[in-house]
Protein backbone atom coordinates (compact mmCIF):
# COMPACT_ATOMS: atom_id res chain seq x y z
CA UNK A 1 0.00 0.00 0.00
CA UNK A 2 1.71 3.35 -0.75
CA UNK A 3 1.31 6.71 0.49
CA UNK A 4 0.74 8.68 -2.99
CA UNK A 5 -2.19 10.57 -1.86
CA UNK A 6 -1.81 14.11 -1.77
CA UNK A 7 -4.93 14.75 -0.16
CA UNK A 8 -5.02 15.47 3.54
CA UNK A 9 -7.74 13.96 4.80
CA UNK A 10 -7.23 10.46 3.14
CA UNK A 11 -3.63 10.35 3.98
CA UNK A 12 -4.09 11.14 7.69
CA UNK A 13 -6.86 7.79 8.13
CA UNK A 14 -4.93 5.82 5.72
CA UNK A 15 -1.63 6.12 8.00
CA UNK A 16 -2.29 3.91 10.68
CA UNK A 17 -3.31 1.05 8.41
CA UNK A 18 0.39 1.17 6.64
CA UNK A 19 1.61 -1.01 9.26
CA UNK A 20 3.14 -4.60 8.58
CA UNK A 21 5.47 -6.94 10.95
CA UNK A 22 8.10 -9.49 9.64
CA UNK A 23 7.98 -12.81 9.97
CA UNK A 24 11.58 -14.55 9.91
CA UNK A 25 9.75 -18.02 9.61
CA UNK A 26 7.18 -17.13 6.38
CA UNK A 27 7.99 -13.46 5.43
CA UNK A 28 4.32 -12.48 6.33
CA UNK A 29 3.23 -9.37 7.52
CA UNK A 30 1.49 -9.58 10.46
CA UNK A 31 0.41 -6.91 12.82
CA UNK A 32 2.74 -4.07 14.05
CA UNK A 33 6.35 -3.53 13.23
CA UNK A 34 7.01 -0.12 14.48
CA UNK A 35 6.23 -0.44 18.67
CA UNK A 36 5.95 3.47 18.57
CA UNK A 37 4.83 4.83 22.09
CA UNK A 38 1.97 7.02 21.32
CA UNK A 39 3.92 10.14 20.89
CA UNK A 40 6.19 8.90 18.70
CA UNK A 41 3.48 7.33 16.04
CA UNK A 42 1.86 11.19 16.51
CA UNK A 43 4.87 12.29 15.21
CA UNK A 44 4.64 9.60 12.25
CA UNK A 45 0.84 10.38 11.20
CA UNK A 46 2.31 14.70 11.52
CA UNK A 47 5.83 14.08 9.64
CA UNK A 48 3.98 11.93 6.75
CA UNK A 49 0.89 14.92 6.28
CA UNK A 50 2.78 17.29 5.90
CA UNK A 51 5.59 15.95 3.43
CA UNK A 52 2.51 14.74 1.67
CA UNK A 53 0.84 18.14 2.22
CA UNK A 54 3.91 19.38 0.03
CA UNK A 55 3.33 17.39 -3.06
CA UNK A 56 5.95 14.92 -2.28
CA UNK A 57 5.68 11.12 -2.30
CA UNK A 58 5.68 8.72 0.96
CA UNK A 59 5.92 5.28 1.30
CA UNK A 60 6.84 3.81 4.79
CA UNK A 61 9.13 0.68 5.62
CA UNK A 62 9.76 -1.10 8.93
CA UNK A 63 12.72 -1.94 11.05
CA UNK A 64 13.93 -5.44 11.73
CA UNK A 65 16.51 -7.31 12.95
CA UNK A 66 19.42 -9.20 10.74
CA UNK A 67 20.37 -12.74 13.11
CA UNK A 68 22.27 -15.40 13.19
CA UNK A 69 19.23 -17.29 11.54
CA UNK A 70 18.95 -15.18 8.95
CA UNK A 71 22.13 -16.35 7.82
CA UNK A 72 20.56 -19.50 6.37
CA UNK A 73 18.60 -17.42 3.88
CA UNK A 74 21.00 -14.83 2.96
CA UNK A 75 23.98 -17.59 2.71
CA UNK A 76 22.76 -18.81 -0.75
CA UNK A 77 22.14 -15.67 -2.12
CA UNK A 78 25.00 -13.45 -1.63
CA UNK A 79 27.59 -16.68 -0.16
CA UNK A 80 28.15 -14.45 2.88
CA UNK A 81 26.64 -13.32 6.42
CA UNK A 82 28.84 -10.19 5.98
CA UNK A 83 31.06 -11.01 8.97
CA UNK A 84 27.89 -9.90 11.45
CA UNK A 85 28.59 -9.37 14.88
CA UNK A 86 26.68 -12.15 16.55
CA UNK A 87 26.38 -9.67 20.26
CA UNK A 88 25.64 -7.05 18.29
CA UNK A 89 22.99 -7.91 15.48
CA UNK A 90 22.58 -5.63 12.45
CA UNK A 91 19.71 -3.36 12.64
CA UNK A 92 17.87 -2.80 8.91
CA UNK A 93 14.93 -2.01 7.16
CA UNK A 94 12.75 -3.58 4.28
CA UNK A 95 11.10 -0.45 2.08
CA UNK A 96 8.56 -0.46 -0.66
CA UNK A 97 10.67 -0.50 -3.76
CA UNK A 98 9.46 2.51 -6.40
CA UNK A 99 7.12 1.78 -9.28
CA UNK A 100 10.06 2.65 -11.83
CA UNK A 101 12.85 0.59 -9.22
CA UNK A 102 14.36 -2.38 -10.46
CA UNK A 103 14.68 -5.18 -7.93
CA UNK A 104 17.82 -7.49 -8.66
CA UNK A 105 16.37 -10.65 -8.87
CA UNK A 106 19.89 -12.34 -7.17
CA UNK A 107 19.76 -10.19 -4.43
CA UNK A 108 16.23 -10.75 -3.02
CA UNK A 109 16.31 -11.90 -0.08
CA UNK A 110 19.79 -10.64 0.53
CA UNK A 111 19.24 -9.97 4.11
CA UNK A 112 16.91 -12.51 5.10
CA UNK A 113 12.98 -13.12 4.65
CA UNK A 114 10.60 -10.12 3.51
CA UNK A 115 6.99 -9.73 2.84
CA UNK A 116 6.28 -9.55 -1.09
CA UNK A 117 6.16 -6.16 -1.79
CA UNK A 118 9.22 -5.11 0.43
CA UNK A 119 12.76 -5.20 -0.26
CA UNK A 120 16.08 -4.68 2.29
CA UNK A 121 18.54 -3.32 -0.44
CA UNK A 122 17.33 0.05 -2.44
CA UNK A 123 18.26 2.12 -5.29
CA UNK A 124 18.35 6.21 -4.64
CA UNK A 125 16.01 8.42 -7.01
CA UNK A 126 17.99 11.48 -7.81
CA UNK A 127 15.50 13.31 -5.80
CA UNK A 128 15.01 10.61 -2.81
CA UNK A 129 15.40 11.48 1.10
CA UNK A 130 15.22 8.71 3.60
CA UNK A 131 13.50 9.64 6.48
CA UNK A 132 14.55 7.32 9.77
CA UNK A 133 13.29 8.23 13.13
CA UNK A 134 12.06 6.54 16.53
CA UNK A 135 13.12 5.87 19.90
CA UNK A 136 17.12 5.31 19.71
CA UNK A 137 18.32 2.23 22.23
CA UNK A 138 19.04 2.91 26.32
CA UNK A 139 22.54 3.52 27.06
CA UNK A 140 25.43 1.11 25.67
CA UNK A 141 28.75 1.45 24.83
CA UNK A 142 28.35 2.24 21.33
CA UNK A 143 25.19 2.64 18.67
CA UNK A 144 25.96 3.78 14.78
CA UNK A 145 23.76 4.22 11.77
CA UNK A 146 24.80 4.73 8.24
CA UNK A 147 23.68 3.78 4.63
CA UNK A 148 26.13 1.48 2.55
CA UNK A 149 27.43 0.55 -1.11
CA UNK A 150 26.29 -2.68 -1.27
CA UNK A 151 26.59 -3.79 -5.11
CA UNK A 152 27.67 -2.00 -8.12
CA UNK A 153 28.08 -2.36 -12.32
CA UNK A 154 31.41 -3.47 -12.69
CA UNK A 155 34.99 -5.20 -11.78
CA UNK A 156 37.15 -4.86 -9.32
CA UNK A 157 41.07 -4.00 -9.92
CA UNK A 158 43.61 -7.56 -10.07
CA UNK A 159 46.08 -4.90 -10.41
CA UNK A 160 45.98 -3.41 -7.21
CA UNK A 161 48.51 -3.42 -4.37
CA UNK A 162 45.56 -4.66 -2.12
CA UNK A 163 44.14 -7.58 -4.50
CA UNK A 164 47.84 -8.21 -5.03
CA UNK A 165 48.92 -8.54 -0.95
CA UNK A 166 45.78 -10.35 -0.43
CA UNK A 167 46.36 -12.61 -3.01
CA UNK A 168 50.10 -13.90 -2.13
CA UNK A 169 49.68 -13.70 1.76
CA UNK A 170 45.79 -14.94 2.59
CA UNK A 171 44.90 -16.13 -1.11
CA UNK A 172 42.02 -17.95 1.13
CA UNK A 173 40.54 -14.56 1.75
CA UNK A 174 40.87 -13.62 -2.00
CA UNK A 175 37.50 -14.44 -3.06
CA UNK A 176 35.88 -12.66 0.40
CA UNK A 177 37.27 -9.35 -0.78
CA UNK A 178 37.01 -9.70 -4.63
CA UNK A 179 34.09 -11.35 -5.26
CA UNK A 180 30.77 -10.90 -7.95
CA UNK A 181 27.35 -11.64 -7.01
CA UNK A 182 26.51 -14.98 -7.28
CA UNK A 183 23.30 -16.66 -9.00
CA UNK A 184 23.25 -14.43 -12.09
CA UNK A 185 24.97 -13.47 -15.34
CA UNK A 186 25.19 -10.48 -14.24
CA UNK A 187 28.68 -8.41 -13.39
CA UNK A 188 27.97 -6.83 -10.14
CA UNK A 189 30.66 -6.66 -7.41
CA UNK A 190 29.96 -6.81 -3.96
CA UNK A 191 30.82 -3.83 -2.18
CA UNK A 192 29.02 -3.45 1.35
CA UNK A 193 31.05 -0.29 1.56
CA UNK A 194 30.95 2.74 4.29
CA UNK A 195 30.13 6.07 2.02
CA UNK A 196 31.47 8.53 3.95
CA UNK A 197 31.00 9.11 8.00
CA UNK A 198 28.22 7.48 10.30
CA UNK A 199 26.50 8.98 12.78
CA UNK A 200 26.82 7.69 16.60
CA UNK A 201 25.76 7.80 19.40
CA UNK A 202 28.71 10.47 19.85
CA UNK A 203 27.88 12.57 17.44
CA UNK A 204 24.49 12.55 18.45
CA UNK A 205 24.69 13.71 21.59
CA UNK A 206 27.40 16.61 20.70
CA UNK A 207 24.51 17.50 18.68
CA UNK A 208 21.64 16.71 20.60
CA UNK A 209 22.91 17.19 23.96
CA UNK A 210 21.88 13.21 24.55
CA UNK A 211 21.84 10.25 22.51
CA UNK A 212 20.36 7.48 24.33
CA UNK A 213 16.42 7.00 24.97
CA UNK A 214 15.57 9.27 22.80
CA UNK A 215 13.34 10.16 19.58
CA UNK A 216 16.09 11.72 17.20
CA UNK A 217 15.97 12.26 12.96
CA UNK A 218 18.11 11.41 10.41
CA UNK A 219 18.48 12.33 6.77
CA UNK A 220 19.98 9.93 3.95
CA UNK A 221 19.50 11.74 0.66
CA UNK A 222 21.92 12.54 -2.19
CA UNK A 223 20.30 15.86 -2.81
CA UNK A 224 20.51 18.75 -1.02
CA UNK A 225 17.43 20.35 -1.69
CA UNK A 226 15.66 17.08 -0.40
CA UNK A 227 17.37 17.39 2.93
CA UNK A 228 16.31 21.26 3.36
CA UNK A 229 12.45 20.10 2.16
CA UNK A 230 12.70 17.12 4.83
CA UNK A 231 14.28 19.50 7.72
CA UNK A 232 11.56 22.39 6.82
CA UNK A 233 8.78 19.89 6.97
CA UNK A 234 10.36 18.39 10.54
CA UNK A 235 10.52 21.76 11.71
CA UNK A 236 6.28 23.06 10.71
CA UNK A 237 5.42 20.09 13.14
CA UNK A 238 7.89 21.56 15.80
CA UNK A 239 10.99 18.84 15.78
CA UNK A 240 13.91 20.67 16.99
CA UNK A 241 16.60 21.03 14.32
CA UNK A 242 19.27 19.79 16.34
CA UNK A 243 17.25 16.65 16.84
CA UNK A 244 17.51 15.94 13.04
CA UNK A 245 21.21 14.57 11.17
CA UNK A 246 21.79 14.13 7.98
CA UNK A 247 23.48 11.81 6.04
CA UNK A 248 24.71 13.09 2.66
CA UNK A 249 25.06 10.31 0.08
CA UNK A 250 27.85 11.49 -2.69
CA UNK A 251 26.86 11.69 -6.62
CA UNK A 252 28.76 13.92 -8.26
CA UNK A 253 28.80 12.19 -11.49
CA UNK A 254 26.68 9.81 -12.44
CA UNK A 255 28.84 6.76 -13.34
CA UNK A 256 30.62 6.90 -10.00
CA UNK A 257 34.13 7.78 -11.63
CA UNK A 258 35.36 10.15 -9.33
CA UNK A 259 34.66 8.12 -6.56
CA UNK A 260 30.78 9.35 -5.80
CA UNK A 261 28.17 6.61 -6.16
CA UNK A 262 25.81 5.67 -9.71
CA UNK A 263 22.24 7.13 -8.46
CA UNK A 264 19.31 5.86 -9.84
CA UNK A 265 16.63 3.58 -10.21
CA UNK A 266 18.06 1.46 -13.18
CA UNK A 267 19.60 -1.65 -13.35
CA UNK A 268 22.71 -0.02 -14.05
CA UNK A 269 22.63 2.09 -10.75
CA UNK A 270 24.33 1.08 -7.40
CA UNK A 271 22.25 -1.11 -4.84
CA UNK A 272 22.21 -0.02 -1.01
CA UNK A 273 22.02 -0.95 1.95
CA UNK A 274 20.73 0.63 5.68
CA UNK A 275 22.85 -0.56 8.62
CA UNK A 276 22.45 0.45 12.53
CA UNK A 277 24.71 -1.19 14.93
CA UNK A 278 24.14 -1.24 18.96
CA UNK A 279 26.93 -2.76 21.09
CA UNK A 280 27.12 -3.94 25.06
CA UNK A 281 23.84 -2.26 26.66
CA UNK A 282 25.03 -1.10 30.01
CA UNK A 283 22.07 -3.50 31.72
CA UNK A 284 23.44 -6.92 30.02
CA UNK A 285 21.20 -7.27 26.83
CA UNK A 286 19.92 -10.13 29.22
CA UNK A 287 16.39 -11.98 28.23
CA UNK A 288 13.71 -9.38 29.83
CA UNK A 289 16.37 -6.40 30.00
CA UNK A 290 14.92 -3.00 28.44
CA UNK A 291 17.58 -3.19 25.52
CA UNK A 292 16.70 -6.77 24.97
CA UNK A 293 12.96 -5.75 24.75
CA UNK A 294 14.05 -2.44 22.55
CA UNK A 295 15.58 -4.62 20.08
CA UNK A 296 12.47 -6.96 19.97
CA UNK A 297 10.43 -3.76 19.11
CA UNK A 298 12.40 -1.59 17.21
CA UNK A 299 10.60 1.76 18.24
CA UNK A 300 12.01 2.52 14.80
CA UNK A 301 10.62 4.16 11.53
CA UNK A 302 11.63 4.55 7.95
CA UNK A 303 10.01 6.90 5.14
CA UNK A 304 10.84 6.76 1.60
CA UNK A 305 10.32 10.54 0.18
CA UNK A 306 10.97 11.89 -3.13
CA UNK A 307 10.47 14.97 -5.29
CA UNK A 308 8.63 14.10 -8.33
CA UNK A 309 8.97 17.85 -9.75
CA UNK A 310 11.38 18.11 -13.17
CA UNK A 311 13.98 20.60 -11.39
CA UNK A 312 17.33 19.19 -11.44
CA UNK A 313 18.80 17.31 -8.58
CA UNK A 314 21.73 19.09 -6.16
CA UNK A 315 24.08 16.63 -5.44
CA UNK A 316 26.65 16.28 -2.81
CA UNK A 317 30.29 16.13 -3.00
CA UNK A 318 32.69 13.54 -2.01
CA UNK A 319 32.70 13.15 1.62
CA UNK A 320 35.82 14.22 3.49
CA UNK A 321 36.30 11.20 6.40
CA UNK A 322 37.25 12.16 10.06
CA UNK A 323 40.45 12.56 11.17
CA UNK A 324 41.42 9.31 13.44
CA UNK A 325 43.96 9.65 16.30
CA UNK A 326 45.01 7.19 19.55
CA UNK A 327 46.96 6.45 22.32
CA UNK A 328 50.28 5.16 20.44
CA UNK A 329 50.67 1.47 22.00
CA UNK A 330 54.43 0.88 21.25
CA UNK A 331 55.71 1.41 24.47
CA UNK A 332 53.44 -1.57 25.63
CA UNK A 333 55.40 -3.72 23.02
CA UNK A 334 57.89 -4.90 25.15
CA UNK A 335 55.70 -6.12 27.55
CA UNK A 336 52.82 -7.85 25.02
CA UNK A 337 56.35 -10.00 24.11
CA UNK A 338 57.01 -10.67 27.75
CA UNK A 339 53.23 -12.25 27.85
CA UNK A 340 53.02 -14.66 24.81
CA UNK A 341 56.71 -15.69 26.69
CA UNK A 342 55.14 -16.41 29.62
CA UNK A 343 51.98 -17.98 28.46
CA UNK A 344 54.63 -20.37 26.10
CA UNK A 345 56.58 -21.01 29.57
CA UNK A 346 53.30 -22.32 31.36
CA UNK A 347 52.86 -24.52 28.00
CA UNK A 348 55.66 -26.02 28.42
CA UNK A 349 57.03 -24.24 24.75
CA UNK A 350 59.87 -21.58 25.58
CA UNK A 351 60.40 -19.41 22.40
CA UNK A 352 63.42 -19.43 20.64
CA UNK A 353 63.75 -16.22 19.56
CA UNK A 354 63.94 -13.00 21.75
CA UNK A 355 60.61 -11.32 20.41
CA UNK A 356 59.07 -15.11 20.44
CA UNK A 357 58.24 -14.77 16.67
CA UNK A 358 58.10 -18.70 16.37
CA UNK A 359 55.50 -19.13 18.45
CA UNK A 360 53.08 -16.29 17.72
CA UNK A 361 51.46 -14.52 14.75
CA UNK A 362 50.34 -10.35 14.81
CA UNK A 363 46.79 -9.97 13.71
CA UNK A 364 46.31 -8.12 10.46
CA UNK A 365 45.72 -4.82 10.09
CA UNK A 366 42.94 -4.29 7.89
CA UNK A 367 43.05 -0.56 7.95
CA UNK A 368 46.67 -0.70 7.56
CA UNK A 369 48.91 -0.14 4.72
CA UNK A 370 47.76 -3.73 2.78
CA UNK A 371 44.68 -4.06 3.41
CA UNK A 372 42.56 -0.42 3.80
CA UNK A 373 39.26 -1.35 4.65
CA UNK A 374 38.02 1.62 4.43
CA UNK A 375 34.63 2.16 2.37
CA UNK A 376 35.75 5.04 -0.24
CA UNK A 377 39.27 3.22 -0.86
CA UNK A 378 37.68 -0.23 -1.25
CA UNK A 379 35.26 1.54 -3.75
CA UNK A 380 38.06 2.48 -6.05
CA UNK A 381 39.30 -1.31 -6.55
CA UNK A 382 36.12 -3.02 -6.21
CA UNK A 383 37.08 -4.66 -2.54
CA UNK A 384 34.12 -6.14 -0.64
CA UNK A 385 34.69 -3.73 2.53
CA UNK A 386 32.41 -6.50 4.59
CA UNK A 387 30.73 -3.79 6.39
CA UNK A 388 33.48 -1.50 7.77
CA UNK A 389 33.23 1.68 9.54
CA UNK A 390 34.86 4.85 10.93
CA UNK A 391 34.09 4.16 14.36
CA UNK A 392 36.01 1.00 14.77
CA UNK A 393 39.98 -0.85 13.65
CA UNK A 394 39.56 -3.78 12.39
CA UNK A 395 42.75 -6.80 13.19
CA UNK A 396 42.26 -10.07 11.68
CA UNK A 397 43.70 -13.98 11.74
CA UNK A 398 44.66 -16.20 8.50
CA UNK A 399 42.01 -19.08 8.75
CA UNK A 400 43.14 -21.32 11.45
CA UNK A 401 41.69 -24.92 12.23
CA UNK A 402 40.80 -26.12 16.10
CA UNK A 403 40.93 -29.83 15.62
CA UNK A 404 44.66 -30.84 14.59
CA UNK A 405 45.43 -31.08 18.38
CA UNK A 406 46.16 -27.25 19.13
CA UNK A 407 44.68 -24.97 21.24
CA UNK A 408 44.59 -21.20 20.02
CA UNK A 409 45.83 -18.02 22.74
CA UNK A 410 45.40 -14.80 21.92
CA UNK A 411 47.44 -11.99 23.59
CA UNK A 412 46.59 -8.74 23.07
CA UNK A 413 46.35 -4.68 24.51
CA UNK A 414 43.04 -4.05 26.15
CA UNK A 415 41.93 -0.75 24.52
CA UNK A 416 39.84 0.09 26.90
CA UNK A 417 42.14 0.40 29.37
CA UNK A 418 44.77 1.84 27.17
CA UNK A 419 42.23 4.66 26.10
CA UNK A 420 41.94 3.24 22.84
CA UNK A 421 38.39 2.14 22.96
CA UNK A 422 34.69 2.66 24.26
CA UNK A 423 34.14 -1.22 23.99
CA UNK A 424 36.33 -3.94 22.33
CA UNK A 425 34.83 -7.27 20.71
CA UNK A 426 37.32 -10.43 19.80
CA UNK A 427 34.84 -12.02 17.51
CA UNK A 428 34.85 -15.59 16.60
CA UNK A 429 34.09 -16.43 12.86
CA UNK A 430 33.09 -19.40 10.60
CA UNK A 431 35.99 -18.11 7.85
CA UNK A 432 33.31 -20.41 5.25
CA UNK A 433 30.64 -18.54 5.64
CA UNK A 434 32.14 -15.10 6.72
CA UNK A 435 29.39 -15.64 9.58
CA UNK A 436 30.03 -14.29 13.41
CA UNK A 437 29.82 -17.17 15.76
CA UNK A 438 30.34 -15.59 18.72
CA UNK A 439 31.90 -12.84 20.85
CA UNK A 440 34.03 -12.27 23.58
CA UNK A 441 34.07 -8.89 24.94
CA UNK A 442 36.38 -6.49 26.38
CA UNK A 443 34.14 -6.99 30.05
CA UNK A 444 35.23 -10.94 29.33
CA UNK A 445 39.03 -10.02 28.66
CA UNK A 446 39.36 -7.87 31.44
CA UNK A 447 42.19 -8.64 33.66
CA UNK A 448 42.49 -11.90 31.95
CA UNK A 449 46.75 -11.17 31.99
CA UNK A 450 46.56 -10.78 35.98
CA UNK A 451 48.39 -14.49 36.43
CA UNK A 452 51.54 -13.07 34.63
CA UNK A 453 51.35 -9.23 36.51
CA UNK A 454 54.60 -10.59 37.93
CA UNK A 455 56.72 -10.20 34.17
CA UNK A 456 54.36 -7.32 33.01
CA UNK A 457 54.53 -3.48 33.71
CA UNK A 458 51.02 -2.70 33.15
CA UNK A 459 49.17 -6.32 33.74
CA UNK A 460 45.61 -4.53 33.54
CA UNK A 461 46.42 -3.13 29.73
CA UNK A 462 46.47 -6.46 28.26
CA UNK A 463 44.23 -9.50 27.72
CA UNK A 464 44.55 -13.34 27.56
CA UNK A 465 42.05 -15.44 25.96
CA UNK A 466 42.31 -19.34 25.31
CA UNK A 467 39.94 -20.82 22.44
CA UNK A 468 39.84 -24.49 22.30
CA UNK A 469 37.15 -27.36 21.81
CA UNK A 470 37.16 -28.06 25.35
CA UNK A 471 38.17 -25.32 28.10
CA UNK A 472 37.16 -27.98 30.90
CA UNK A 473 39.83 -30.10 30.00
CA UNK A 474 42.73 -27.28 29.88
CA UNK A 475 41.21 -25.02 32.84
CA UNK A 476 44.21 -25.27 35.50
CA UNK A 477 46.48 -23.79 32.21
CA UNK A 478 43.42 -20.98 31.25
CA UNK A 479 43.05 -19.25 34.98
CA UNK A 480 39.17 -20.16 33.34
CA UNK A 481 39.81 -17.88 30.45
CA UNK A 482 38.68 -19.95 27.48
CA UNK A 483 36.02 -20.18 25.34
CA UNK A 484 35.11 -23.38 23.82
CA UNK A 485 33.79 -23.22 20.41
CA UNK A 486 31.35 -25.97 19.90
CA UNK A 487 31.07 -28.24 16.91
CA UNK A 488 27.39 -26.34 16.23
CA UNK A 489 29.02 -23.27 15.92
CA UNK A 490 32.13 -24.59 14.21
CA UNK A 491 31.87 -27.82 12.41
CA UNK A 492 34.99 -30.28 12.60
CA UNK A 493 37.71 -29.99 10.09
CA UNK A 494 41.45 -31.27 10.36
CA UNK A 495 41.95 -30.55 6.58
CA UNK A 496 41.96 -26.82 5.18
CA UNK A 497 41.88 -28.13 1.87
CA UNK A 498 38.55 -29.89 2.48
CA UNK A 499 35.95 -27.87 0.03
CA UNK A 500 33.23 -28.33 2.99
CA UNK A 501 35.92 -27.00 5.53
CA UNK A 502 34.89 -24.16 7.94
CA UNK A 503 37.59 -22.70 9.08
CA UNK A 504 38.30 -20.18 12.28
CA UNK A 505 39.21 -16.72 11.61
CA UNK A 506 39.31 -13.82 14.59
CA UNK A 507 38.55 -10.41 14.63
CA UNK A 508 39.45 -7.55 17.52
CA UNK A 509 37.16 -4.33 16.88
CA UNK A 510 38.05 -1.41 18.96
CA UNK A 511 35.08 1.26 19.00
CA UNK A 512 35.11 5.00 19.56
CA UNK A 513 38.78 5.79 20.90
CA UNK A 514 37.98 7.85 24.34
CA UNK A 515 37.69 11.81 24.09
CA UNK A 516 36.67 11.06 20.44
CA UNK A 517 33.58 10.68 17.80
CA UNK A 518 36.19 7.57 15.88
CA UNK A 519 37.31 4.73 15.90
CA UNK A 520 41.25 4.31 17.25
CA UNK A 521 44.09 5.49 14.35
CA UNK A 522 44.80 1.46 13.50
CA UNK A 523 48.74 2.43 13.15
CA UNK A 524 48.95 4.03 16.22
CA UNK A 525 47.91 -0.10 17.93
CA UNK A 526 49.55 -2.92 18.82
CA UNK A 527 48.28 -5.97 16.39
CA UNK A 528 47.02 -9.29 19.02
CA UNK A 529 48.87 -12.23 18.93
CA UNK A 530 47.54 -15.70 17.86
CA UNK A 531 49.77 -17.99 19.88
CA UNK A 532 49.82 -22.26 19.12
CA UNK A 533 49.76 -24.57 22.04
CA UNK A 534 50.31 -28.05 22.83
CA UNK A 535 50.45 -29.35 26.12
CA UNK A 536 53.82 -31.12 26.32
Amino acid sequence: MRLQIRNYFFCCFLVPLLVVVWSPQTGAAPKNPDHQPATIERNIDLVVNELTRRGFEVTRGYFRLYTLDDCQVSFPVMHSCYGNNPAAPYVTFAVEPWPEEFIDPATVNAVGLLPEGYTGTFRFDSKEAILIFGRMPPPAAYFGLQTYLFTREGAFDTESDTYQWIAANLPNALDSFFTYVPNTDEKRIQMFASIGNSNNDVIVKEQAGSAFNQERFFISTPDRFMDEAVRSALAAVSINPKYVLTEPIPSTHDDGSDGGMKIGLDAQADEFLFVMRYAMPNDGGGPGSVSAKWKEELPLTVLRVRDTSNRPAQPYDLPVLDERTAVDESPLAPDLVKLVAAANERWGQPCAVSNCSDRAIDFIDLQGSQVTLVGPECTKIGMNCIGDGQDTSYQMTPDFLLDTGYVYAVAGTLGTRTGNATYVGLSVNDSYLIKGVANIDSDQLRNTASAYAADLTNPSKFYLYYLARDCAAIDELTDGNCFTVTEEMLPVCTDMADPDCHPLKLMQREYISKGTARGPESTLLLPPKLIRLQRQ
